[in-house]
């Protein structure tokens, strides 16, 4: 519970004084209030933290996931995936199953979970249109399979995204390779983007 509560304290400091104002108010995108049963609701089954208002008034909800430093030399942006050992069968697919969010806001911080008052902003971070990336994968251009590596692999037009197991068995995920998804997909996959060359 300890490592939950970590987590959760580091993701709440992080969109509240570095995403909203640098993030978010950036882009013209506004905060609207949920109500709570809904919200609970939208996270835990359509993988959605927040609902926003553009400047044109278009509704858009965001999953948020925010990264310690330690995570700044990789390239990727990275999705939960499946959760094999839950004792609920109904949560075993994950985020990438379930998630009905417009964009994944994903960004990597100058410091860490342990001592987020010294968090001063983002080394990197990016916002990933999810419905386009589903639509790459309905249709066979973006397939989830072995690499016999960590990372992603071209092959033509296609991007093969490796299952990762993440090191205490709780979980997978799927590291979306921010480059290779620019260079293959050269518009509507990234909205915004900032440290990913």
């Amino acid at each position: 519970m300890a490592g939950y509560l970590s987590d959760r304290e580091f993701t709440d400091h992080v969109h509240l004084h570095h995403a909203l104002p640098k993030i978010y108010s950036k882009i013209g995108w506004q905060l609207i209030d949920v109500a709570k049963d809904q919200a609970l609701h939208q996270d835990l089954n359509e993988g959605i933290d927040y609902t926003f208002k553009n400047a044109d008034g278009k509704i858009i909800t965001v999953q948020e996931r925010f990264r310690e430093k330690k995570y700044a030399p990789f390239s990727d942006a990275t999705l939960r995936f499946r959760r094999a050992n839950h004792p609920n069968e109904n949560r075993i697919e994950s985020e990438f199953y379930k998630i009905k969010a417009d964009y994944l806001v994903y960004g990597v911080m100058d410091g860490d979970k342990n001592n987020i008052a010294s968090i001063n902003g983002f080394i990197k971070g990016v916002i990933l249109n999810i419905p386009f990336l589903q639509e790459k994968y309905k249709i066979g251009e973006l397939l989830i399979g072995s690499t016999g590596t960590v990372r992603c692999q071209r092959k033509g037009n296609t991007m093969i995204c490796p299952e990762i197991l993440n090191k205490d068995g709780s979980s997978s995920f799927l590291p979306f390779d921010i480059c290779m998804i620019k260079s293959l997909w050269t518009s509507g996959a990234v909205l915004h983007q900032k440290g990913y060359y």
